[in-house]
């Protein structure tokens, strides 16, 4: 039986076990953390959440869910990181497939072995290292736990910390009464400047590099993506779009949402301008947008003050591009993560870029049985994708599926970071028409 290793017992992480034991396949996988769940449990012992006390998701129930796994009916629209954990830990249990779950336990590498296959080396706990060999590995150890830190210019006197170990106003440094930077306008720099504007900190001040597009969780009260269509891989796509083919799909979809966004909240975004931050690009999907509630009330009452890019520190101040200097206590850099595989090599795995080129956004172009599951930036939620991709997995590893010739895997790969952000629904008829593809391809050969 093929035997496959999957790192991470993440969101990511945990799909793919339940898709692939459901095909057949024999699966290990192997968490760093003594817990399941990855990013959505709060202090990690693996040192690797970035969960804070008030994070939610920022994707409804409808459009986080799983095909077959939903979140249950009386919960909020957007749950708090204990009821994911909750929902992860119910979704192993209702599939079974704890046992097949390692935890506490550490790759260390993962190497390819000559003529396919791969050799592992794991720890677990303080027990010694042990190699083992799979036919296959899955990288699903996400994206967001290698801080990324700006290499700032003086010294300060103050406290320098990035957001993934931010838990609240008061952990881990206490804002109250202090002037706060934080640096970042992604949906977590947004939350955090509007939660410790609130608090009893002095100052919050806002910094952004860039601009980009902001907006709203609610509407009247309602999630403002409640009935949006086209938001999971599972939603139809309308048959206008569906015959086209599949770049000249993405385009129109994302010139008809960027034109819906920009009448939408193009307003907002030049009130936003007139109260400091940079203007956000035309397009609204070139980057990810940001998804705050609070942002704009709390700047229009004078609690958030935008700024620029930090030029450098200066001991109790801190010098913004443009030369105004302001005293500070507190800088939070919510400003991102590095996308890391310390168990693969760079010649392996390249992440120089902070993104992969992959063949259908899974496949390594030179390792085609070693897959990454995750690695997306999505106009919805990451979950759903990530059963998507690990059902285009299962049919690569069970044989109902043939990959095309090398030369044309190198051809159609692509970066999955750096781009546009894509639409769930597009991405999800992208890979079941290149599995039909697949398909023919292995009839042709039988």
């Amino acid at each position: 039986m093929t035997r496959i290793c999957v790192v991470g017992a993440g969101p990511s992480g945990l799909t793919t076990i339940k898709t692939l034991l459901a095909a057949g396949l024999e699966v290990d996988c192997y968490e760093l953390s003594p817990h399941i769940g990855g990013h959505w449990v709060i202090d990690n012992p693996s040192g690797r959440s970035s969960a804070y006390r008030s994070l939610r998701t920022n994707t409804t129930k409808r459009m986080s869910r799983f095909s077959d796994y939903e979140m249950p009916e009386d919960w909020d629209e957007f749950p708090s990181f204990d009821k994911v954990r909750e929902w992860l830990e119910a979704y192993v249990d209702r599939f079974d497939f704890r046992k097949h779950i390692q935890t506490s336990t550490e790759i260390i590498s993962a190497v390819p072995r000559p003529g396919g296959g791969w050799q592992v080396t794991l720890r677990a706990g303080d027990e010694a290292p042990v190699v083992r060999t799979y036919d296959a590995v899955i990288a699903a150890s996400g994206s967001y736990w290698d801080p990324q830190q700006p290499a700032f210019t003086g010294r300060f006197n103050g406290d320098i910390l990035h957001a993934q170990t931010y838990r609240d106003p008061h952990t881990p440094v206490d804002t109250s009464g202090a002037n706060t930077i934080v640096c970042g306008i992604g949906n977590t720099g947004c939350e955090i400047a509007c939660e410790i504007s609130k608090s009893n900190a002095a100052t919050v001040y806002l910094s952004a590099r860039s601009g980009t597009w902001i907006m709203p969780k609610l509407v009247n009260g309602v999630a403002a993506t409640k009935n949006l269509p086209m938001a999971h891989p599972t939603d139809p796509v309308p048959p206008e779009l569906s015959r086209l083919p599949e770049a000249e799909r993405e385009q129109k979809l994302t010139e008809q949402a960027s034109e819906t966004i920009r009448q939408t909240y193009g307003a907002q975004m030049k009130e936003f301008e007139m109260l400091g931050l940079p203007r956000a690009p035309h397009h609204p999907l070139l980057k990810r947008p940001s998804i705050s509630q609070d942002l704009m009330d709390q700047m229009v009452s004078g609690r958030i003050h935008a700024k620029p890019d930090i030029d450098r520190l200066d001991g109790d101040h801190v010098i913004f591009t443009g030369g105004e200097s302001v005293r500070a206590d507190i800088i939070i850099c919510a400003t991102g993560y590095k996308l890391s595989y310390p168990y693969l090599s760079q010649d392996i795995a390249n992440t120089q870029d902070n993104d992969l080129s992959l063949f259908c956004g899974i496949v390594s172009p030179a390792y085609h049985d070693l897959f990454f599951i995750g690695v997306s930036r999505p106009t919805g939620a990451f979950w759903p994708i990530a059963e998507a991709q690990a059902k285009f997995v299962a049919a690569i590893l069970t044989k109902t599926y043939t990959l095309p010739p090398a030369a044309e895997i190198r051809q159609r790969a692509g970066p999955m970071l750096n781009r546009v952000a894509m639409n769930p629904v597009l991405y999800g008829l992208a890979l079941r028409e290149e599995l039909e593809r697949g398909r023919t391809r292995k009839r042709a050969t039988s």
